[in-house]
């Protein structure tokens, strides 16, 4: 699919939400958060859209999520989300659209802070309600990322392991996590702290061309040695991501005001231990 056509699956989709929302008597507000609220959407940027439902109507609302989705065009596919208490659903669209759609009773929209909100249609005067100064919760995400990195290195000798079982897929989807999704949300994380809970199919979009290009270069380092299942040439590629993860980590704990959390005595021990131990 081309950019063109995402986009205008995605027009469609956000057309339709806003008339039947427009035409839903029990829904009192639509807006939207993430990207399509911030200038940071492309073409193939999800919808995250909210509504503001009457208390006394959410729940046969959130009943009916079903057939709200059918309204709006029809899911290809969807669920609901899993977290405890949350009441959305995640859908992918006729058209390739992905659409997030909250449902939120309308006399608790005010209480808490939000990230930039972009509203589409207001029944019930929502926008002197609707709070935004939402801040990423930095203490928090350093303690995060501290513990991030320890669970990384406690589990540095599963290279070993898998290489020495012969498991090359497990070893390639193992390398591709550790660099696209560990060492990226590292170098994110010192950019912004709120790229913490930034989806990790889009981590790269908040780096610079030169952090996307050593991910890139990393990526193919493991790829290729994976592909040819050679093992001298992946501990090569390793040691190179482990190198990443150690400078990106504590670039990250800095920016956050926090201890890295290994010593360096520690993390040479850790590395000498990948390159005698590497089965060859």
């Amino acid at each position: 699919m081309t950019a063109e056509t995402f986009l205008w699956a995605r027009e469609a989709a956000l057309d339709a939400l806003e008339r039947w929302a427009k035409a839903e008597a029990r829904v009192q507000g639509l807006w939207l958060q993430g990207s399509l609220a911030t200038d940071e959407a492309d073409a193939f940027s999800d919808i995250d859209a909210y509504v503001a439902v009457d208390d006394a109507s959410l729940a046969g609302l959130w009943a009916e999520r079903s057939k709200v989705l059918k309204k709006l065009g029809g899911p290809l596919v969807w669920s609901d989300a899993t977290a405890p208490g949350l009441k959305a659903v995640h859908g992918l669209m006729k058209g390739g659209a992905r659409l997030d759609l909250f449902f939120e009773p309308a006399s608790a929209v005010g209480d808490v802070a939000r990230p930039p909100v972009r509203l589409l249609l207001d029944k019930a005067d929502l926008a002197t309600r609707l709070r935004g100064g939402w801040a990423a919760p930095v203490a928090v995400i350093g303690r995060q990322i501290q513990t991030i990195i320890r669970m990384t290195r406690q589990g540095a000798t599963w290279p070993l392991r898998v290489i020495g079982r012969g498991q090359w897929s497990t070893a390639a989807m193992m390398e591709l996590n550790l660099i696209n999704a560990q060492v990226a949300q590292l170098m994110a994380v010192v950019h912004d702290p709120a790229n913490f809970y930034k989806n990790p199919f889009s981590l790269a979009l908040a780096l610079s061309p030169e952090e996307r290009a050593r991910l890139d270069t990393l990526t193919a380092e493991a790829l290729a040695a994976v592909a040819e299942r050679e093992p001298a040439a992946l501990m090569t590629a390793h040691l190179k991501v482990f190198d990443a993860l150690v400078e990106e980590g504590r670039r990250a704990c800095a920016a956050l005001g926090v201890d890295y959390p290994i010593p360096a005595a520690r993390e040479a021990e850790i590395r000498e231990l990948l390159e005698r131990a590497w089965p060859m």
